[in-house]
């Protein structure tokens, strides 16, 4: 059986001198003869119709358009370019990068994200919590609506009664790789949960950047800072300082010290023990406010200061940033650390939490009979 010759005779002019979408118009309109008409276009020299069939016919009928440009070539005959699919979608979308901060807890560890997404899409976001003396203390990464991202955010640390805070991206990803840096320092090994978040974290200058409170302005002259300072005790009563203490070590070694001046035997008066009490919260105050105590101690305050900032507003603010301040400016000699009267709380309500647990009895160790 002989093949059909495809001559011009075989289709309709119209169809043998098809350009544009004409063309796979007639492809489909000719059904099994798409590979015959192909190759009458070839015979014929539709330069177009061939290219566009090379690019987007289907079977035969696209071996054939692809074997008829080389006959084409051959020829001298240069086909045009064929006209490729727009994508109807528009252009791609910008993708958004966000930070966010939930504050320090009572321990020190605070909650840092980094999240991207497009208008369309949900976000992909790394969860890092981040201590200063310890460095990355755990890593999660998900995809999240937007609800779904503020609830996780927002319960994230265990007990925290405030919100999580927007903070710039760069910055949120300069805390991290400080962190990670700390690791290595210390020769830790990692947490599993940062491999695929190389896109989250790989932008932007890693080099530590200028705290974002520090940019908010509330620069405060000597004695107005003093006289804020003042009443910094108070700063307690937020939701983001109330569970700072010092440590159970420091405790005991304050009970400790007011052991040893009270009597060896016998039931010391309670006016004795109060004294004792007082004088030792002054000295262990200073004893564990360090210098380097006292540098970690600003820069979580002022990650809380953001916190404080977006709920109470900056009044609130300003005496975060006076007792800062204060802290900053504390010696050795002159203006030492039981003078802020808000470090001096922290033994305070210790010494609040043990009466409490002790139904009003405070237990001292001593020599003799515990006081």
């Amino acid at each position: 059986m002989t093949k059909a010759n495809p001559t011009k005779e075989t289709f309709d002019a119209g169809t043998l001198a098809a350009s544009g979408n004409a063309v796979l118009a007639g492809l489909a309109s000719a059904g099994t003869r798409a590979e015959a008409l192909v190759e009458a276009w070839v015979a014929g020299g539709n330069a177009e119709a061939v290219a566009i069939a090379a690019e987007r016919a289907e079977g035969k009928a696209r071996k054939a358009a692809r074997r008829g440009l080389n006959v084409l070539k051959s020829r001298g005959i240069k086909p045009p370019e064929a006209p490729r699919v727009v994508n109807v979608a528009g252009e791609k979308e910008t993708e958004t990068v966000e930070g966010f901060m939930l504050a320090p807890d009572g321990a020190g560890v605070s909650l840092l994200v980094v999240a991207s997404r497009t208008k369309s899409s949900r976000y992909r976001a790394l969860f890092a919590f981040v201590s200063r003396t310890h460095g990355v203390i755990e890593v999660r990464s998900s995809e999240f609506g937007s609800a779904e991202l503020r609830e996780s955010m927002q319960g994230a640390l265990r007990g925290a009664k405030y919100r999580p805070v927007s903070v710039p991206p760069e910055w949120v990803r300069s805390r991290i790789a400080a962190a990670r840096n700390l690791l290595r320092e210390r020769g830790v090994p990692e947490p599993l949960g940062f491999a695929g978040t190389e896109v989250l974290l790989a932008t932007g200058d890693t080099a530590e950047q200028t705290h974002p409170f520090d940019g908010e302005g509330f620069e405060l002259g000597d004695e107005d800072a003093k006289d804020l300072l003042k009443k910094s005790a108070d700063l307690h009563l937020l939701p983001e300082f109330r569970g700072w203490l010092p440590t159970k070590q420091a405790v005991d070694e304050m009970l400790a010290k007011v052991g040893e001046v009270l009597p060896d035997s016998g039931e010391p008066a309670a006016s004795a023990v109060e004294e004792a009490l007082k004088a030792e919260v002054l000295a262990s105050t200073d004893r564990f406010f360090t210098p380097e105590r006292r540098a970690d101690l600003a820069l979580s305050m002022k990650d809380s200061a953001l916190s404080v900032l977006a709920r109470e507003g900056e009044e609130r603010a300003l005496e975060i940033a006076a007792t800062i301040k204060g802290i900053e400016s504390c010696g050795l000699i002159t203006d030492p650390p039981h003078d802020v009267p808000f470090l001096r709380v922290f033994f305070e309500k210790a010494i609040g939490m043990l009466l409490a647990q002790g139904r009003g009895q405070l237990r001292v160790p001593r020599p003799g009979p515990p006081a």
